[in-house]
């Protein structure tokens, strides 16, 4: 029997399919469950993965971009203005 294509059913995936079918590390998986970012089931201790809202998951709605507003000519914008206080630290120590 085979298996249906990933994203059509209501099944429950292991973790090892979850990183086949999305192609990522089991590390970043279990990144994704700690930070609760991606919808998962405990299953005693055994992570599971419900196939239809993880298809949803991945494929957010898209929403149309605000309107950027252009700052009017001559003027400094307020962003510019501002001082910083202290070093600028990179993303991955403000996480």
């Amino acid at each position: 029997m085979t298996a249906a294509p990933y994203g059509l059913g209501a099944r429950m995936l292991t973790l090892d399919e979850l990183c086949e079918w999305l192609n990522i590390t089991e590390r970043h998986a279990r990144k994704l469950v700690e930070r609760d970012a991606i919808p998962y089931r405990k299953v005693g201790h055994l992570l599971r993965f419900p196939e239809a809202e993880v298809e949803a998951w991945s494929h957010p709605k898209r929403h149309k971009p605000a309107p950027t507003i252009q700052p009017q000519r001559g003027r400094i914008p307020a962003k510019s203005r501002r001082k910083r206080n202290g070093p600028i630290l990179p993303k991955s120590l403000i996480e």
